[in-house]
């Protein structure tokens, strides 16, 4: 059962990962403190507050009861700060830093041992002389967290928490927003994840818990951000998955199916925060009813305060629709997610590298004066250094797939209940590493194509029995590295494409000739399904058919510089696979001369360079092409294109580059080769707009600067 639910983490890993993010906040708010000395601000005493509020919660889910006191005093003090009750003073920044190298010292020994044992008698020093700051007011003040649920959602409070029924106003902040949204979509991702291997596999403690864990924060977040739309939704998830845990309420696929929809709305309404649209939830009664449903959960006897009542007889909600959900989720997550986490030893090699880059640079500096073997050692040495600390800088960009191919469980799942089909589906080679930037752009693409192979590629159960086939269909992503580049294959087991009525459909469009239809391989064929509008559906679904969407796949793959291959056996299945270049920052390129323009062409998109001899130059259709090795292969010139002089004018005394574009080769007229080079692509200035045939630019080492070809725009350029 553990190799099946593969990434899960045990509670070793739990407190670790409690420990690292419960010090990054500590970390962040040490400077806060500090400035409140001299520049009080509400909104700093709102973020010192919420981090001791989470570390509090984490600390009582994970029984660090030192670790809980201990920020629970801290929690009621600031609490007091946050009301006007007590004014802020150096001693009570004093006790507040001692606070925080305390709370510090104790994650030390929880992330070595596990526990936070042995602080007792330390702690309750720092607690009393908290209680007694308080208590020296005479102030009454609530003894828990500010974010307790409504009294009506008390059940699963530990004794003393109800709070004080006190209403408080938390100024939000935009930045406090976006790190709810951050944290909330990414625990939601999490406990959907739980929530698929339960319904696969049933019940299972360890899941249970995590998920328990993680709608618990989510609520309590809520709570002191004051929505309470959020909060009372997210309680009665809570209740549930505490129910599951203890065998109360059965782990069955009615009961995930309810949470799974009911996890849609709070992510749709997180989403909702994210575009500054409020909170507010309509019919929240209507989905606390769907979760009173579930056999074993409490009954809601009343509405609860502040929410609007809805009729009594209401349909359950319907599920969101999932290409929205993940378009959604997707345009949410590239506002947001702009930092990753990086492995500390890539930091420690970088930072290593640096350092010998710095000593081997002194050596050339001391050595270039002296005698040449010298200095051609050093350099050769400082060349391999900047390699490896080019390598080693480009891998800290690098994210694996895993986290992209999991979206899919949860994709493939829907649509096969929405479409009656039955869908075995496998993901291999998640470990593979892409730039993130290109991850976030063919995720978008991904979604289609899954989409796609679920509801044009596999048959019903009857139609594949009726084929020989088992009534389960194989989806199956895969990645995998192939050179510079990563392969992604989307392969199932259905139909397959239909060559005949592809082509059919091209006539019609005028997309192609019959005559000329005649002699077209089977990949050239299947490329019609890119052209805009093309769909040889008889029907149109709510997920497909309407001929929208292939063509922009192609487009956002060849966006990061990659293309697409269709492979397809008519009943058998099909293959589409996406060539995806390792990163879009570096290129190994080949640098091209025309009169006195220097350009780089992708060494991937060459395929030869030869000296074209007069006779094998002809004219077909007004255009000049080249017979090579039997094949005619149309002429480019570049200097007609941006308007350069070249150096030369006839064909057979320039040079011929010939490149490739998904199987399509053409030749540019180049006057001179200047050899191989790796460089690192920069963006060209919005002053310029757009280049023809051009990507980017990079500088060369004499200062120059050399434009990027960009293969695909230069074929459709000089068509």
């Amino acid at each position: 059962m553990s190799d099946q639910i593969g990434g899960m983490e045990d509670m070793q890993d739990i407190l670790h990962e409690f420990v690292v993010d419960s010090k990054e906040m500590l970390e962040d708010i040490e400077p806060i403190l500090v400035e409140l000395e001299t520049d009080y601000d509400e909104e700093k005493i709102n973020n010192i507050f919420r981090c001791f509020h989470s570390i509090k919660g984490g600390a009582g889910f994970l029984n660090l009861n030192n670790i809980q006191k201990i920020t629970h005093s801290a929690e009621t003090l600031l609490d007091l700060f946050r009301k006007g009750k007590l004014e802020f003073a150096s001693d009570h920044l004093d006790i507040m830093v001692s606070v925080c190298d305390q709370i510090i010292k104790i994650l030390d020994q929880v992330y070595e041992m596990l526990s936070d044992e042995g602080f007792e008698q330390e702690n309750e020093v720092l607690v009393q002389v908290m209680d007694d700051l308080i208590a020296g007011k005479s102030i009454e003040f609530p003894k828990a967290a500010a974010s307790s649920p409504p009294d009506d959602f008390s059940d699963t409070l530990d004794e003393g928490e109800a709070g004080s029924g006190e209403e408080m106003e938390i100024p939000i902040t935009d930045e406090m927003i976006d790190q709810f949204v951050q944290e909330a979509e990414s625990g939601f991702e999490k406990i959907e994840e739980v929530l698929l291997i339960l319904e696969k596999f049933g019940f299972d403690q360890q899941l249970l818990d995590n998920a328990f864990r993680l709608i618990h924060s989510f609520k309590g977040n809520c709570g002191f951000m004051n929505f309470k739309h959020l909060e009372v939704i997210s309680h009665r998830v809570e209740t549930v998955f505490d129910g599951m845990k203890n065998r109360d309420i059965p782990t069955t696929e009615e009961s995930v199916t309810v949470l799974i929809r009911v996890l849609d709305i709070l992510q749709n309404t997180v989403q909702q925060i994210a575009r500054k649209e409020g909170s507010a939830i309509e019919g929240v009664q209507q989905y606390l009813s769907m979760m009173d449903g579930i056999d074993g959960v409490p009954k809601t006897e009343t509405d609860e305060p502040g929410i609007k009542a809805l009729p009594k007889k209401v349909e359950a909600p319907p599920a969101a629709v999932p290409a929205k959900v993940a378009e959604e989720k997707s345009a949410v997550a590239k506002q947001l997610q702009t930092d990753i986490r990086v492995n500390l030893f890539k930091v420690d090699k970088v930072i290593n590298l640096v350092g010998e880059l710095m000593i081997v640079s002194q050596m050339i500096t001391s050595n270039i004066q002296q005698n040449s073997d010298k200095t051609g050692r050093s350099s050769h040495q400082l060349n391999n250094l900047i390699t490896e600390l080019q390598d080693v800088a480009m891998s800290i960009r690098m994210i694996p797939l895993a986290g992209t191919f999991r979206k899919m469980v949860r994709l493939v799942r829907d649509l096969s209940k929405k479409s009656g089909k039955q869908v075995q589906f496998e993901t291999r080679g998640e470990d593979t590493e892409l730039d993130k930037t290109v991850v976030e752009q063919i995720a978008d693409p991904l979604v289609h194509l899954v989409r796609n192979s679920i509801d044009h590629g596999i048959e019903p159960p009857s139609e594949r029995e009726a084929a020989g086939k088992s009534p389960v269909g194989k989806l199956i992503i895969e990645a995998k590295y192939e050179g510079n580049e990563v392969w992604i294959n989307i392969i199932d087991d259905g139909r397959g494409l239909d060559r005949d009525k592809i082509l059919s459909k091209g006539i019609e469009r005028n997309l192609v000739t019959e005559e000329e239809a005649k002699d077209w391989p089977d990949h050239k064929v299947f490329k019609l399904i890119f052209e805009p509008g093309f769909s040889t559906a008889e029907k149109i679904t709510s997920v497909s058919g309407r001929g929208v969407g292939m063509d922009v796949v192609k487009r956002n793959i060849e966006k990061v510089k990659g293309h697409v291959d269709i492979k397809s056996s008519l009943g058998q299945g099909s293959t589409l696979g996406l060539r995806i270049p390792l990163t879009l920052a570096i290129i190994d390129g080949m640098l091209l001369r025309v009169g006195k323009a220097v350009y780089t062409a992708p060494l991937l998109a060459i395929r030869e360079s030869i000296q074209v001899k007069p006779e094998d130059v002809t004219i077909v259709d007004n255009r000049e092409v080249v017979m090579i090795r039997e094949q005619l292969v149309p002429v480019y010139r570049l200097h007609k294109l941006h308007n350069i002089e070249p150096q030369y004018e006839k064909l057979e005394e320039a040079i011929l580059i010939v490149l490739e574009h998904q199987d399509e080769v053409f030749g540019l007229m180049v006057d001179e080769l200047l050899g191989q080079y790796q460089t690192v692509i920069k963006g060209l200035s919005e002053y310029l707009g757009k280049i023809p045939g051009i990507s980017g630019c990079s500088i060369l080492s004499n200062g120059e600067v050399s434009l990027i070809l960009d293969v695909a725009d230069l074929r459709s350029e000089i068509v």
